[in-house]
């Protein structure tokens, strides 16, 4: 297998010679050390940095339940969204749906929590082995089922949201979004390998690299405001830049994907279920339901502590096929927007914000993200993408504009583009349109040995 699945590694400790194995701790991370989802090589070297990295590991993996949950989610666990092919990583499917008339600029929440207990108490023999009844597979009736008896707070969501299994794909280029025609999009999660390195670039790096882009491809900074600051920086994550920092883009996620508030995030997306009890069970939770630990962190900051330590994506040896790839990358100008190196800031720690509670990143992390010279394939600028574009606006980022999305990794993927349309990756090149159009025409006029030689060299990355 191309990854290293996540090994329970012990951990010891090469302490002073006065003390003895037995009065040492050896901890289990549940942490592997090499290929995809690994943490950065300092971090690996580093028995703190590491315990803290595998901390948020298992936080990332972790199973929300009720009351907390909800009462609108997408996802139980960050792996839910996010564990193709190792923890961390991107989506097998689409993970989340955006509707053009919405609102409210979240996304559409496939499931409810008044929606999930059936059958009330079960036992077996006797014992009780579900007194709450068991939660139905997978979750309950999907919102995006047609035919889908919905529950009271997917009947609220459907009338917030504007949300119907009739509507159309988005095409911004199409004469009924021309109309004004609602339509839907759907998102499958990106990998988060090596976002600790896309956090740690200063904004005028970023906005720097636009401006040398050519004008035929050049790419739009997307200035956003984070909820817990009150200066804007240069957006790099999501499909729409909708977020600069990984704690914004954790709380968020947190509150949006499975309905848990948080310090950053605080107000729930519905009170649909405030006092509702089912078999028992109260459905829904008020207050703060992630709430900062004596140590300065929330599991919104725990989460960030794991994604921010992640190594980039490994890559493979290239053969003569690849190389020739790489050649051809270059000349259809996919490195326009695919950016092949980036470099990061000399002291990242002096613009990341802290955890909700205060607490900073340690000095190994930043000195392992300072002034790092990597490699994504990708320049987290928006580009117009003409009908390619996922048809929603999102603040500065309109129907068309998408974030270019790094090609490390391409190779450990299932589905592209950003509603998984392409099953592979010639198909998912030849849909490229608006400012990848002309990258797109010249891939398509290559001969089939050629259109080969640049997809082993993508399976390199």
């Amino acid at each position: 297998m191309l990854c290293a699945l996540a090994l329970a590694q012990t951990i010891s400790y090469a302490g002073p010679s006065n003390r003895t194995a037995s009065s040492m701790p050896s901890p289990i991370y549940p942490t592997n050390l090499d290929g995809f989802g690994a943490p950065l090589p300092a971090v690996g070297k580093s028995l703190p940095d590491l315990s803290t990295f595998a901390t948020g590991q298992l936080n990332f993996k972790e199973i929300d339940d009720v009351p907390q949950l909800g009462p609108l989610f997408n996802s139980v666990t960050c792996t839910g969204c996010h564990s193709q092919p190792a923890t961390g990583g991107g989506g097998l499917f689409i993970n989340e749906i955006r509707v053009r008339d919405n609102a409210d600029p979240g996304p559409v929440h496939i499931f409810a929590v008044d929606n999930m207990l059936r059958n009330g108490p079960q036992s077996q023999g006797g014992v009780p082995i579900f007194a709450a009844g068991m939660q139905a597979e997978p979750l309950g009736c999907q919102i995006t089922v047609p035919g889908c008896q919905l529950s009271a707070c997917q009947q609220e969501e459907v009338a917030r949201t504007t949300f119907n299994t009739d509507l159309p794909t988005c095409d911004p280029t199409s004469a009924n979004f021309a109309a004004g025609g609602d339509c839907v999009s759907g998102r499958a999660a990106l990998a988060t390998f090596g976002d600790g390195l896309v956090e740690a670039i200063s904004d005028q790096t970023l906005i720097q690299l636009a401006q040398n882009e050519p004008s035929s491809v050049r790419g739009v900074t997307k200035m956003v405001t984070e909820n817990f600051l009150t200066t804007a920086h240069v957006g790099r994550f999501g499909w729409k830049d909708d977020h600069a920092f990984l704690r914004a883009f954790s709380g968020d996620a947190y509150l949006n994907e499975m309905g848990i508030t948080n310090p950053d995030n605080p107000v729930d997306t519905s009170s649909c279920a405030t006092g509702v009890t089912q078999y028992g069970i109260a459905l829904e939770d008020t207050g703060i339901e992630d709430t900062i630990d004596p140590d300065g962190r929330a599991d919104i900051d725990r989460f960030t502590d794991f994604m921010r330590a992640l190594a980039p994506p490994p890559k493979l040896p290239q053969n003569a096929s690849a190389m020739r790839g790489s050649k051809l990358f270059t000349q259809l100008g996919c490195a326009g927007c695919h950016a092949p190196s980036l470099t990061t800031a000399s002291n990242p720690a002096s613009f990341i914000p802290n955890s909700t509670g205060g607490t900073p990143m340690s000095s190994t992390v930043n000195q392992a993200l300072a002034s790092q010279t990597f490699h994504p394939y990708g320049d987290f600028l928006l580009h117009s993408m003409g009908a390619l574009g996922d048809g929603i606006t999102s603040g500065t980022a309109g129907p068309t504009m998408m974030r270019t999305a790094p090609l490390w990794g391409v190779r450990a993927k299932s589905v592209f583009l950003h509603d998984g349309r392409a099953g592979d990756l010639p198909t998912a090149i030849s849909l490229h349109a608006g400012q990848g159009q002309a990258a797109s025409q010249g891939f398509q006029a290559l001969s089939t040995s050629q259109q080969q030689d640049l997809v082993n060299f993508l399976d390199t990355l």
